[in-house]
């Protein structure tokens, strides 16, 4: 395998790969044995990688420069092409699903392999190609729109990215500058986001309608694999985090506004958790790299094994720089088994919870790629791939000292701190979808109401100290999920109960902790959220008293 650099890309023939899944089709219905039916459908699994390969790695070069031209082409005819494949996928699904043989895949694949089958024959049809396309096209643009803005501060051109590092600075005139720039810099592209989201809640509700769903909502539900829970057990757990969390984190951001002598604490203090400066980890992105190699072989073999396949062939697109989407994501190329990490380092500690955070989600692809039979399997639902990320965080926090120093436990403290007060946030993100696709004739400057409304009653400790834009509400323009992925973000607040799980675990019992981590990440994308909780020894988020039992055990470390 050569470095993802050297990686050659060429255009998949999508017309070929049509006409070579119409005739996996034909030839599926004349199959007259389970070994007949199996062979065309692994062989056809095979195929599917030389495209998907092609195609991730076009994503993944445009997403780092969203000014390419070629590559901004490309992502448009696949944007176009891919629609149809996945109807001609859903027509050779519904063949096996119709087959005496169905049973038999069950027996080798599992329950919940033949469940999304069953769910993805709800989720596409030839009556919304068109609108799938019209969907890819709207969320490019605003990867672009978003990626592109910046703006000068201090003599220097920045994105939102590096706008956020100066909101850490121990000037507190700098963090206020900075962020008015930021929300001012939000403000200006304000008008385009608002027409975009327009548009896009407009076709997602008729996408949904097309299908015969009642709602949006009943849709994104199916199309996550969200079997085991609804929107009200979400809206309860919603509820139970404003009764348990939103109280404590009250507590803390008073512990953090008499720490650094304000007198009200702002958006723009939010980030400086010390008066002397947060943890910036010591070196470039060299360093971290090396440091991080260092760490996850003294994490586990299979750790140190991920990590050198990783930097041996360079999977990774770290740094910042100007046309390049805001945000981090890990993708796999099914063709080589590799996981590739995408992220943007600001020189803030964010830039080591990368190499934790995408990392963690890249060691649970590598890991079941091993394991599960096929492509599909190797990500599990969102909610269930969070904690393998948000864990990571946490299982590396014995060796913070290597990339902190004596700041080390700074970093853990405020690790700790953040990762619990952004689970209201999650919460408000998540009831703020719901509220727009229960009303989704709302108009931009009601949707602004709606997030300031929902900032009071999740984060009353939010204060913009004028800022006219963002006192309105115009905060939420900043979360990309809202655009790209939506409906994926109550996940990472569920994940975070099950990642603080495995932190209070590992403090008792490294060995043990990670040893259920470990057989969690080997199981992939094979079963559903119920039953992946419990082949981790995970408490159930949804059930009683998890929640506080959970956040309880945290603060004896945030005292």
């Amino acid at each position: 395998m050569e470095k993802f650099s050297k990686m050659q890309y060429l255009r998949p023939d999508m017309e070929a790969v049509q006409s070579g899944k119409k005739e996996y089709i034909e030839e599926l219905k004349k199959a007259s044995s389970y070994q007949r039916m199996r062979e065309l459908f692994l062989d056809q699994k095979k195929k599917e990688e030389d495209w998907y390969t092609m195609a991730e790695i076009a994503n993944i070069r445009y997403t780092a420069d969203t000014r390419d031209p070629f590559y901004e082409q490309e992502i448009q005819y696949l944007n176009q092409e891919i629609p149809q494949i996945t109807i001609l996928d859903q027509q050779a699904e519904k063949v096996i699903l119709n087959s005496p043989y169905r049973i038999d895949f069950e027996e080798e694949f599992g329950s919940f392999f033949i469940r999304n089958m069953e769910m993805r024959q709800k989720l596409a049809d030839e009556c919304i190609v068109e609108d799938m396309v019209r969907e890819a096209d709207l969320t490019q643009q605003y990867s672009k729109v978003s990626a592109t803005a910046s703006t000068m501060f201090r003599g220097e051109e920045c994105n939102f990215y590096g706008l956020l590092k100066h909101m850490q600075s121990t000037d507190r005139r700098e963090r206020k500058e900075a962020m008015m720039a930021w929300g001012d810099l939000y403000e200006k592209i304000s008008g385009e986001l608002d027409e975009l989201y327009d548009k896009l809640v407009a076709l997602r509700v008729e996408m949904a309608k097309k299908l015969g769903f009642e709602s949006y909502i009943d849709f994104i539900y199916l199309s996550y694999g969200r079997y085991d829970y609804n929107a009200a057990d979400v809206a309860k757990f919603r509820s139970k985090v404003k009764e348990v969390i939103v109280p404590v984190c009250e507590k803390l951001r008073k512990e953090q506004e008499k720490r650094l002598g304000v007198d009200q604490l702002h958006y723009y203090d939010e980030e400086l958790i010390f008066p002397d400066g947060n943890a910036v980890p010591n070196g470039d992105k060299e360093t971290l790299v090396a440091l991080a190699q260092k760490m996850y072989h003294e994490i586990s073999p299979e750790t140190g094994e991920f990590f050198d396949f990783m930097a041996e062939h360079e999977l990774f697109d770290l740094e910042t720089r100007p046309g390049k989407r805001p945000g981090g994501y890990c993708t796999f190329l099914p063709l080589h088994k590799a996981p590739f990490i995408f992220s943007n380092f600001n020189g803030t500690s964010a830039d080591v919870d990368v190499l934790t955070h995408e990392a963690g989600h890249a060691f649970e692809a590598y890991t079941a790629a091993k394991k599960v039979p096929l492509m599909e399997m190797i990500f599990p639902t969102s909610e269930v791939a969070e904690i393998h990320s948000m864990s990571m965080e946490h299982f590396a926090y014995p060796w913070m000292e290597w990339f902190f120093g004596e700041k080390a436990d700074d970093y853990r403290y405020a690790h700790l701190m953040n990762g619990l007060e952004v689970i209201p946030y999650m919460v408000c993100v998540d009831e703020f979808q719901h509220r727009v696709f229960e009303n989704p004739e709302m108009t931009a400057k009601e949707r602004r109401q709606v997030w300031h409304e929902l900032e009071v009653n999740y984060m009353p400790w939010r204060n913009y100290d004028g800022h006219p834009f963002l006192e309105e509400g115009g905060f939420w323009m900043q979360k990309q999920h809202i655009f790209l992925f939506p409906f994926y973000y109550i996940d990472y607040a569920l994940a975070q109960i099950c990642a603080f799980q495995f932190y209070g675990r590992a403090k008792e019992d490294f060995a043990k902790a990670w040893k259920d981590y470990y057989r969690l990440c080997q199981a992939g994308g094979s079963r559903g959220y119920f039953e992946l909780l419990e082949t981790a020894g995970l408490d159930n988020p949804f059930h009683e008293g998890t929640i506080k039992a959970v956040i309880d055990g945290l603060m004896e470390d945030l005292r």
